[in-house]
């Protein structure tokens, strides 16, 4: 291991961070010696007798063993399996500096120890952590290779490519490198796996799974292939030659997106049964979710300030959202979008300490998954595909693999003016620096058909909006909007329908009542005002009326 000073003054010692479950460890920096372990923490001090000067580098070594004896009762390592091990290398390997993990985040705790609020993330004003990964301290670029072994009918896979394989001792043995730069976040896995490998554009697309776990591998290769076709024309080229999905033990119910490599928990995707045509897939989403990673996260980092995650997390969303209008078309993608904005209602009721506007997330998850997919999915409907992705594509060709400067959502929003009019950046302000509710109701409609076969419907709709602080409390501001009214053949709510628009248009809508009147040339049997979830409206179970 290579351990480097970043400050302005010399280091006499740092914090050393055991793993659990870890069952032996060395950690060895030249000039200093690990000391005492607080058992409790299984955290302890590395002293150095020669400090660790400003900017200097020293090559030191790292030794670890994790395994079982026998089976707990509780509190058992899922990670290291008997067939199908996956982890991570923050969790084998020891870490150095203050584990945040370990502050009281109970707000009574905190205020009987007279200890300050907890800061949840670092100000997205504060320039001093721009030059540090949300991944953390020292969690850098990297030129990645590694050597695994493994039992004998077992294969071992890190990112990277393999080289070279043997048998050594009654033991697999494989040599992978990467020949891309990757961020220093990188998963270990091992399982007796069967194998399905398809060649897509010059890129290896390969899915590892449990031979009796074979019904979706296609459906998480199509996503792959259209997932890999979307980001590349609207964003930039893929990094690298080969993407690989491995299923691991539903011990954990998880995908996450390493360099090249994506672990896939059988729970979610191998074992999920996509057989019930009212349900979106599952399957097709969470593989171009993990996909579109490989832009948002591991070619774009962040800075370590509030908003991270939306560039990593709510930029994916809305990039799998995208694959999955391709696929399905924008009805269906109601049923998803619907289901987002009730779980980021739900989230928002449960905050116990701040709601935060999108700009300012700070590690929650309502907000950069649930409210991120229906901010992006309504600032495509504002924008249009082409400016959106344009101004994304700016953004990552300006900070793709830099390590000197990371961007903010800051740098998002100026990339998205970039591509705006004036009144479109008062949009996009409203919708990242604000916490606003709308309540939108379809409330009456009638309909008649006149001797031509001309269809007159009259649909009364209702519209609030209120303006929210960090703490839940709602102020009512005048509502006046261009909002979708949108008549359909079939329940817009039913996804299995082969349904079809028969009018969308935009309406002008002011608080209170609204009454509109369309003419049609088929009989309708649905009305909505804002199907397609625009708006973060608290009920979208009234805004659809059948005739």
């Amino acid at each position: 291991v290579k351990v480097i000073n970043r400050t302005n003054t010399p280091i006499t010692r740092f914090l050393v961070n055991i793993p659990q479950h870890t069952k032996a460890y060395t950690v060895d920096i030249p000039g200093g010696t690990l000391g005492d372990i607080d058992s409790k923490y299984n955290v302890g001090w590395y002293e150095l007798n020669e400090p660790l000067a400003p900017n200097e580098e020293r090559q030191g070594t790292i030794t670890v063993s994790r395994y079982h004896n026998g089976f707990k009762d509780r509190g058992e390592d899922s990670t290291l399996a008997k067939n199908g091990t996956f982890i991570d290398n923050f969790t084998l390997f020891p870490s150095f500096g203050f584990n945040e993990g370990y502050r009281i985040t109970d707000q009574h705790e905190r205020r009987k120890r007279d200890l300050p609020p907890l800061q949840r993330a670092y100000k997205l004003e504060d320039t001093s952590r721009y030059t540090e990964s949300f991944f953390g301290k020292g969690v850098e670029f990297i030129d990645f290779s590694a050597t695994v072994s493994t039992s004998a009918d077992q294969f071992a896979i890190v990112p990277g490519y393999l080289q070279k394989e043997w048998q050594e001792n009654g033991r697999n043995y494989y040599r992978y490198e990467m020949d891309a730069p990757m961020v220093n976040f990188f998963s270990i896995m091992s399982a007796k796996l069967e194998s399905k490998k398809v060649e897509h554009k010059g890129i290896n697309i390969e899915v590892y799974y449990h031979k009796d776990h074979h019904w979706n591998i296609d459906r998480m290769i199509e996503s792959s292939q259209d997932s890999l076709d979307y980001f590349q024309h609207a964003f930039g080229p893929y990094q690298h030659k080969q993407l690989r999905i491995i299923e691991f033990p539903g011990y954990r119910s998880f995908a996450q997106s390493f360099a090249n490599t994506v672990p896939y928990s059988e729970n979610i995707g191998f074992i999920t049964d996509l057989r019930d045509p009212e349900n979106i897939d599952p399957v097709y989403y969470v593989t171009a979710h993990e996909v579109a990673h490989q832009w948002w996260g591991h070619q774009l980092n962040a800075a370590n300030v509030q908003g991270s995650a939306i560039l990593s997390e709510s930029l994916s969303q809305y990039s799998a959202l995208m694959v999955m209008k391709q696929k399905y078309g924008e009805t269906k993608l109601r049923k998803f979008l619907t289901h987002e904005l009730d779980r980021y209602l739900q989230g928002r009721s449960a905050e116990r300490i701040e709601e935060m506007p999108l700009l300012r997330s700070e590690g929650q998850q309502y907000i950069h998954y649930q409210k991120g997919s229906i901010v992006m999915m309504a600032l495509v409907n504002k924008l249009g595909e082409t400016r959106l992705n344009l101004a994304l594509q700016a953004l990552l060709n300006e900070y793709k693999f830099r390590e000197d400067l990371y961007p903010t959502t800051l740098d998002l929003v100026r990339h998205l003016d970039a591509v705006s009019t004036p009144e479109e950046q008062a949009y996009i302000q409203d919708l990242f620096s604000q916490i606003t509710i709308y309540d939108l109701q379809a409330k009456e409609i009638s309909q008649a058909t006149d001797e031509n076969g001309q269809t007159t419907v009259i649909f009364t709709v209702s519209a609030q909006q209120f303006a929210a602080d960090g703490k839940g409390k709602e102020t009512e501001q005048p509502f006046s909007q261009e909002v979708e009214i949108v008549l359909f053949s079939d329940d817009p709510n039913n996804f299995a329908a082969d349904n079809k628009i028969i009018y969308k248009g935009l309406h002008a809508i002011e608080s209170g009542d609204t009454t509109i009147e369309l003419t049609v040339d088929q009989i309708p049997n649905y009305a909505g005002i804002d199907p397609f979830v625009r708006f973060i409206d608290r009920d979208t179970g009234n805004n659809i009326i059948k005739l």
